[in-house]
């Protein structure tokens, strides 16, 4: 079974467009999981975005799974799950359909598909907060909170797992490490600290996990690494995505091999 991955995509619908279709033309993807940074619930036309997304879903047969990023309507997302509908009786947050092929992912949702199981976990501190509004682009809750770390290690292993941050160094991809330990946008310590907060509690959920396979987006570069983490009796394949239109932003997972069929990325 073939599953497509979707990079950040930054509430640009001309990206969006063009990685499903890329996906939709294959003719064998009918799953794709975006890897967060949707935008969702905000920008100049959010529910305009979805429609376009929906339609081209539909077109193609695909359903789209999304995880969450930080940059995604973080007050809309808790309003949306603190509704009955999307919660279980013991309070665990359920998927949000947002549209019929279309659905948002709680923070450590499980799910089989192709006779593997996956872990989606969500959420990043964003590193560029200081420019942000608060109400307006940025939300506190945006952070992958100690609970969903713990809840997600006690799950225990998944043969892949879906995050929007990296884990840190030494596992994550080589264009990752550059970029955590050359600043290259100079932001401030306060923010580095933020930001590696953030990554050292993903690390521990994939710590946790011991996936096979692991893809993220977040860093907008495209990147892969074989690691083998602490205890593990198998090497774990981590790809980083890069953002947009830009090339490495669009992947295709065989969920039998874990690995791209393709000699290269889509895009």
């Amino acid at each position: 079974m073939m599953v497509g991955l979707i990079g950040d995509l930054e509430g640009e619908r001309a990206a969006a467009a063009d990685c499903l279709r890329l996906l939709g033309e294959r003719g064998d993807v009918d799953v794709a999981c975006q890897l967060g940074d949707l935008r969702f619930g905000y920008g100049p036309d959010p529910e305009g975005c979805l429609d376009d997304i929906e339609t081209l879903c539909a077109e193609y047969g695909i359903e789209l799974l999304c995880i969450t990023g930080n940059h995604e309507n973080w007050a809309f997302l808790d309003t949306l799950w603190s509704d009955p509908r999307w919660r279980d009786e013991d309070g665990t947050l359920r998927p949000i359909a947002v549209r019929d092929h279309v659905t948002m992912l709680p923070r450590g949702f499980r799910w089989e598909l192709g006779g593997r199981s996956i872990v989606a976990l969500g959420s990043a501190p964003s590193v560029n907060r200081g420019l942000l509004t608060e109400g307006v682009d940025w939300w506190p809750s945006e952070v992958l909170r100690e609970e969903h770390v713990q809840a997600t290690i006690a799950g225990g292993h998944a043969d892949v797992m879906l995050t929007h941050d990296s884990p840190a160094r030494p596992y994550c991809t080589a264009p990752v490490a550059d970029i955590v330990a050359g600043n290259p946008m100079g932001w401030p310590a306060d923010a580095l600290a933020y930001a590696a907060e953030g990554m050292d509690n993903v690390t521990r959920a994939v710590l946790g996990v011991r996936p096979r396979f692991l893809a993220h987006g977040l860093f907008h570069v495209a990147g892969e690494a074989d690691v083998r983490l602490p205890g593990a009796d198998h090497d774990t394949r981590i790809w980083s995505l890069a953002a947009r239109q830009d090339p490495g932003n669009v992947r295709v997972l065989d969920l039998d091999t874990l690995t791209d069929p393709g000699a290269a990325p889509l895009s």
